[in-house]
């Protein structure tokens, strides 16, 4: 566990230091993308931010929201990303994809994507909050044949997980 305070430290101050250098909705849209590939969801890169990344990713988004709230118009605001994408048609891609899916385990990591990808402020609420319930009733739907029959063991090995021992 760190050595520090846990709302006033350094690691926060850093990462404030560079939010705060965000001057474009395209930058702190790029920001905020590379900050999930690396430091959210259980596919990131790095476990380095593992106590503070939660609260980094808020900061992250308010700078990114309000940047948006600046350069977009209220058409742009409620039916585009970010990156300037119909979000609507960025959302029916990642349903289509999922609605041919038949395998739980990519239907999980297409899950876990589209929320690092599309998770507001970068996709409009209005928008993600019905391609997320559709992309999770069909993950719920895989999941839920036979996917806790298998004792804990053979589950691990059928997910590839490596179990990691703290003495």
């Amino acid at each position: 566990m760190a050595n520090y305070n846990v709302h006033d430290n350094p690691v926060r101050d850093e990462w404030m230091d560079k939010i705060g250098q965000l001057k474009t909705l395209a930058s702190g849209h790029d920001f905020l993308k590379d900050f999930r590939q690396k430091h959210t969801t259980p596919l990131r890169d790095s476990y380095e931010l593992d106590l503070e990344w939660g609260w980094i990713e808020c900061k992250i988004e308010e700078k990114v929201a309000m940047l948006k709230h600046a350069e977009f118009n209220d058409d742009k605001f409620t039916n585009n990303c970010t990156c300037g994408a119909n979000a609507q048609e960025v959302a029916d891609t990642a349903v289509a994809k999922m609605d041919a899916c038949t395998d739980k385990y990519e239907a999980e990591k297409l899950h876990i994507n589209f929320r690092r990808e599309c998770k507001p402020p970068i996709m409009p609420t209005n928008v993600f909050m019905d391609a997320d319930r559709l992309l999770g009733t069909k993950l719920m739907e895989l999941r839920n044949i036979g996917y806790y029959d298998l004792p804990l063991e053979d589950l691990r090995k059928e997910r590839g997980v490596k179990v990691i021992t703290i003495q």
